[in-house]
């Protein structure tokens, strides 16, 4: 089979903090050096930190490769490598083949246009003709499941119609390689299932299919070869089970080691997450908890500041099976932590659980109100639910969906 992509020893270096990449920047750095306060040349160049190591792999004609790997592993680097929106700073890369890629659902949607209007608008931006939009428009819109708001402007759109009108029309592109990055997570489940069989569609079509995905489950069932990346490097390639099974133990190893210690992070910095417990009350708290479904939880974090922070986001996600289920987040219920210094602690009191049996690994999260981290990092406790023979359902069907809430039904 020919070579449909190809990375030839790529390397892609960073800076850390601001860098000096304009005129309006360099001269007061230029003016501050005269007087001895700039920089230093070597302490910039401990800031350099290599985001992709010699990468070097190739992928077939036809061919559907996973790329998975933990926050800050360099998967969007090497996207962005591959997209041809950065240049690695050493190797090189080979493409034979028209390339798209599916990272920015919705890029380009004109708040004040109608969903009509912006099937165009998002299809231009994504390199198809008005020729290719007109062919494909019906099919566009009946995908989206949005035709009766079709001439409504897009600002009045749910964040989850405009994520589902900008898939349709992402999903009808036409190209030899299709890179995807995360765009199972838009819509509802039955929607996400229908992006699943779109991309098994394409690549059951004989194109080339590069995925990159948090979601295991749609790893294994999507592609048929899977790389791992950590810290920049490529660490594995295989088969999907083999390298997930590799990473997960990864993740397990890590979680082992003090959250102080954890280099599986990602952040600017700024904040740092020190500690992760969970328990039924305050006085129960531990690094994980075993429970039943409806019992309550607290989960306790605790994270430093390295200088002061005017706004900040604190949460804490629950995930099964790689899958997120849930989140307790400070800003959801209309929160803001304003003003934090130095040591700082969070406590989340759900009052009544509402997973279903099975185990759970949390992750921990601070960040700006604009959703860039300061800190984040997974597996910092696991919280295990057991079946309650004192209930009067049964939970432990794998059917079942992944949280119950409190509702009742009645035969009319």
């Amino acid at each position: 089979m020919a070579t449909a992509l190809e990375l030839n020893h790529v390397w892609k270096k960073f800076h850390r903090g601001e860098f000096n990449d304009c005129l309006r920047d360099a001269i007061p750095t230029f003016f501050k050096s005269l007087v001895g306060l700039g920089p230093k040349k070597d302490e910039l160049a401990k800031k350099d930190f290599w985001a992709l190591s010699d990468i070097d792999f190739k992928v077939e004609e036809g061919e559907r490769l996973g790329i998975i790997g933990h926050n800050g592993a360099g998967k969007s680097t090497l996207l962005k490598i591959l997209s041809q929106i950065i240049a690695p700073n050493r190797g090189s890369m080979k493409v034979n083949g028209r390339l798209r890629a599916l990272i920015e659902i919705g890029a380009g949607f004109h708040g004040d246009l109608t969903g009509r209007e912006n099937i165009y608008l998002n299809g231009a931006i994504l390199g198809m003709t008005r020729k290719q939009i007109d062919a494909n428009f019906d099919s566009i819109v009946d995908f989206s499941g949005i035709e009766a708001f079709l001439d409504m402007p897009i600002k009045r759109y749910s964040s989850g119609m405009a994520a589902r009108l900008g898939f349709a029309v992402a999903a009808h592109l036409d190209p030899e390689i299709l890179i995807v990055d995360e765009v199972l997570s838009v819509g509802d489940t039955q929607f996400q299932k229908k992006c699943l069989g779109k991309m098994s569609e394409v690549a059951n079509a004989g194109r080339t299919v590069l995925f990159v995905s948090h979601n295991m489950a749609a790893v294994r069932q999507l592609c048929a070869r899977a790389i791992l990346l950590d810290h920049g490097k490529m660490v594995d390639d295989g088969t999907p089970e083999n390298v997930i099974q590799n990473y997960l133990g990864k993740l397990n190893s890590q979680a082992g080691n003090s959250l102080e210690e954890r280099t599986d992070r990602v952040g600017s910095g700024e904040v740092r997450v020190t500690d992760v417990l969970i328990g039924n009350s305050v006085e129960s708290l531990a690094p994980s908890c075993i429970t039943s479904h409806g019992e309550p939880l607290v989960v306790r974090m605790k994270f430093k500041t390295f200088q002061p922070i005017e706004h900040a986001v604190a949460a804490i996600t629950f995930f099964k099976d790689d899958e997120h289920v849930f989140q307790l987040n400070t800003e959801i219920l209309g929160g803001r932590l304003q003003n934090l210094q130095s040591n700082e602690t969070i406590e989340f009191h759900l009052p009544s659980n509402p997973f279903t049996p099975g185990k759970y690994q949390l992750s921990a999260e601070v960040s700006t109100v604009k959703g860039k981290f300061y800190d984040a990092i997974n597996q910092v406790v696991e919280l295990e639910i057991i079946p309650d023979e004192n209930r009067f359902f049964d939970l432990t069907h794998g059917w079942y969906s992944k949280t119950v809430v409190p509702y009742s039904w009645k035969r009319g």
